[in-house]
């Protein structure tokens, strides 16, 4: 998430951005509900589809700690996405 990122929505809990390049991302900060996770999935996918009208990538940013909480939720998420979804979806572990 770069310093030149477009800020999109902002909560206690996470950041969503979408960069100059339209790529979305989105940084759990602590730890939420996984309902939640999926909504701001949605509207984000939603959003670069719209304004770009290309196949949207999105990279779900989350710590370590927070990983070992809801790693399998979100990688049979991600995996989901990648065979449903038109678009490019990725997990980064932030240190």
């Amino acid at each position: 998430m770069g310093e030149q990122a477009v800020f999109f929505r902002k909560a206690e809990t996470y950041r969503v951005m979408i960069d100059n390049d339209g790529t979305g991302h989105i940084r759990i900060i602590k730890r939420m509900n996984f309902r939640m996770v999926l909504a701001l999935f949605k509207e984000l996918y939603l959003e670069i589809h719209k304004s770009s009208g290309r196949s949207p990538h999105i990279i779900i940013h989350v710590s370590q700690s927070l990983y070992d909480e809801m790693s399998e939720n979100l990688k049979e998420f991600l995996l989901f996405c990648s065979a449903c979804l038109d678009g490019t979806f990725e997990l980064s572990i932030v240190e």
